[in-house]
């Protein structure tokens, strides 16, 4: 049967109308996909009648905002309830606020939901990390009594391993890190079993993320007197330190942890580890003192002393800076295999008056303040320390539990020995002198190594390493920077005047030419200015400033070693109008496939260039897009290059468009800026080709048509 005429008829015009589009359109989509942003405008022709309202604003909010409504820096918690809490931490909050860490005493946290008070103090400094940012956060309160409470995890080292705790429980584990990891779910299978490895938890995934987003330190203080002895101690060590040499000393000490090993050399001398650290970090940046105890196995160089309790405790009375003890440990003591070197009784009878440490104590559970150990009292070293009066510690890192170390492990890279090695490298090393900055980021360290990303075989062993990494907590501010030398003044990095938006790009040292590293510089003025900058590792810091003119900016820089010190300046009007001084555009005979580079030199010397724009139009800037080259407010660039997509063929003019941050502009356009993009020969060729089989299709088409009418007739 054939098909009737009408249908024969319909079935041609509809393979034309199917195949023309796909023939010819294809080419011109290619042509255009990769165009630049384009904006219609209505105006004319003439270039000083262009509506150059086109282009994005200054962002003069964004600009602002940091310095008129400044995020929040630092939360300090407080138990729900206790008015008498808050009340001895005010003093704390208003220095805080004076040196320019914005911070806010908080203690409703029952208002952010979740199963028990641990999760809702979670969620609020969740809250305030997602909202402000936040870097720090002080726990001011005891793991004890429900104060503060603390996270219990589920970490079954010591059952895996076949050991067991001094104190506690053998599977669930107390940490504070639950409230520094903040991505973490920590109870992903909501089993009620927080911090459950991949190995525990039921659908196979590690429940905590482990990259800390805040620094957390806790000042474990029962009642509001004890409280208020931590936060005296604190303010007189950042704002009047009795200045001497201690702050410029460091006692280690190293035991012995076993008297036979499995291999030879027998002995596991922490005074390999303690050798190690003073001649690798400290002995370039402060006096030491090394106290030794070790088998015959090792003796290290000189200078050394030896190490007994009477040494230590000596020792510890003269004040230093910084303290390290590598050893065995319990709540109420420190010792080694050859016996007792320093104990609670010790710890609440110190004498090291004005010369508070930063202890750091590399042995297992000194640090329970989570729970009533020994005689009923907080009595683990490492709270009474804290808890003396302008002596004892200014910060304690220690073990809430048992911790792990591998026999001869001389290279330093596994479990207490890394993790104490990692800490005092990023105090030294990285300059990072605020205790608990140095904590936190000595676990992330420690988890990038090649040990832990790929040697720990055994879930038993890969348990041990994550109590390591929970155990090690601080008590003490963890915002407070360490002495490592008698503060000094500032040395005055400002000059009396600046242009309103103008770039700062200064260096802090003191008045002995000394960098300090990650400086803080806050600026406040007379109506509303509240702002801080931070420098780097090496003291610098660029401050762009707001637009505003007749402002007197009071400015106070602390840091490292710094005495608190005092400047102002004034800002001046910017009047004059960014220039350009040169221009070129590369290839001048682009083709299709080419893509554009242009560049700007210019100068603006006072507020400095905000923004470099190139306008490309086709119709003599009747419409146009634009192109802006890329910029950071943190730079104050004179340079610029931008590389543009491919153009489709046509003919193009172009100008550039440059502003400074008062929106002081600068035009430049000349006849010549011009180019053409010129057909390929190609594309005549397609098109006669596409014409071409288009009209052979057509024919053809024709011819069938005609003879399946011819047949039909015959």
């Amino acid at each position: 049967m054939f098909l009737k005429k009408r249908k024969e008829r319909n079935l041609i015009i509809f393979l034309i109308l199917f195949l023309c589009p796909i023939i010819f359109g294809n080419y011109s989509i290619n042509l255009t996909q990769n165009q630049i942003y384009s904006t219609q405008i209505n105006t004319s022709a003439s270039i000083a009648e262009i509506d150059f309202s086109h282009l994005p604003e200054i962002d003069y909010d964004a600009l602002n905002k940091s310095w008129y409504k400044p995020k929040i820096e630092m939360l300090i918690i407080a138990p729900e309830g206790r008015g008498d809490f808050i009340l001895e931490l005010e003093p704390l909050v208003e220095w805080k606020n004076q040196k320019g860490v914005k911070t806010i005493i908080l203690d409703n946290y029952s208002l952010y939901g979740g199963r028990d008070p641990q999760e809702s103090i979670r969620n609020m400094i969740k809250s305030f990390y997602e909202s402000d940012g936040i870097r720090w956060v002080l726990l001011a309160g005891d793991a004890q009594d429900n104060l503060l409470p603390i996270r219990y995890v589920y970490n079954p080292d010591t059952r895996d391993i076949g050991s067991s705790e001094i104190v506690g429980n053998l599977v669930s584990k107390p940490t504070d890190y639950y409230y520094a990891d903040l991505t973490g779910d920590w109870d992903e299978d909501e089993d009620n079993l927080f911090g459950e490895s991949q190995e525990y938890n039921s659908h196979g995934v590690d429940e905590i993320d482990w990259i800390p987003e805040v620094y957390v330190g806790r000042l474990p203080a029962n009642n509001a007197i004890e409280l208020a002895k931590m936060v005296q101690k604190t303010l007189k060590y950042e704002k009047n330190p009795d200045g001497g040499e201690w702050m410029n000393r460091m006692l280690l000490a190293g035991g012995i942890s076993d008297t036979i090993s499995e291999e030879p050399p027998d002995g596991e001398d922490e005074s390999v580890l303690t050798t190690y650290i003073w001649q690798n970090y400290v002995q370039d940046e402060m006096n030491f003192t090394h106290l030794w105890r070790s088998t015959s196995a090792y003796t290290p160089p000189d200078p050394k002393e030896p190490l007994n309790q009477t040494s230590f405790i000596d020792n510890f009375n003269e004040g230093y800076s910084t303290m390290m003890f590598a050893g065995h440990g319990a709540p109420f003591l420190y010792n080694d295999k050859s016996g007792t070197i320093y104990t609670n009784t010790n710890a609440q009878n110190c004498n090291n008056t004005n010369n508070p440490s930063l202890i750091y104590a590399d042995a297992c559970s000194t640090s329970t303040y989570d729970i009533v150990s020994g005689t009923g009292n907080d009595n683990s070293i490492g709270e009474i320390l804290i808890n003396q009066s302008n002596k004892g510690a200014i910060g304690y890192v220690g073990a809430l539990r048992v911790t792990w170390y591998y026999t001869d492990d001389y290279d330093l890279e596994r479990l207490n020995r890394a993790n104490a090695k990692l800490f005092w490298r990023e105090f030294f090393e990285e300059k990072k002198f605020q205790q608990g900055r140095t904590l936190y980021d000595s676990k992330v360290t420690y988890m990038n190594t090649d040990y832990y990303k790929y040697e720990r075989i055994l879930p038993a062993h890969r348990e041990a390493d994550r109590k390591n990494l929970l155990t090690y907590c601080l008590l003490g501010d963890p915002e407070v920077d360490i002495y490592t030398g008698i503060p000094s003044e500032v040395d005055n990095p400002f000059e009396p005047n600046y242009y309103e938006g103008q770039l700062l790009n200064i260096t802090i040292k003191d008045n002995l030419d000394r960098i300090s590293p990650y400086p803080r510089v806050h600026l406040k003025t007379d109506d509303g200015i509240y702002h801080t900058e931070y420098g780097d590792k090496n003291g610098n810091l660029l401050i762009r400033l707001p637009p505003g003119a007749g402002k007197i900016y009071n400015v106070s820089i602390s840091g490292h070693n710094l005495i608190i010190s005092n400047f102002s300046f004034t800002t001046i009007a910017d009047t004059e109008s960014p220039e350009i001084l040169y221009h070129s555009l590369t290839p001048r005979n682009p083709t299709l496939q080419s893509h554009l580079n242009f560049t700007v030199i210019s100068q603006d010397n006072e507020s400095g260039i905000e923004g470099v724009f190139v306008l490309i139009s086709k119709d003599n800037f009747n419409s146009y897009f634009y192109q802006r080259y890329p910029y950071d407010c943190h730079k104050d660039e004179t340079e610029f290059n931008c590389i543009t997509n491919r153009f489709e063929p046509g003919d193009y003019s172009y100008l550039y468009f440059i502003r400074d941050y008062l929106n002081h502009t600068d035009i430049v356009y000349e006849s010549t800026f011009k180019f053409s993009i010129p057909t390929p020969v190609t594309y005549y060729l397609l098109i006669g080709s596409v014409v071409g089989i288009g009209i052979i299709t057509i024919i053809s088409m024709y011819t069938v048509y005609w003879s399946i009418k011819k047949k039909k007739k015959d």
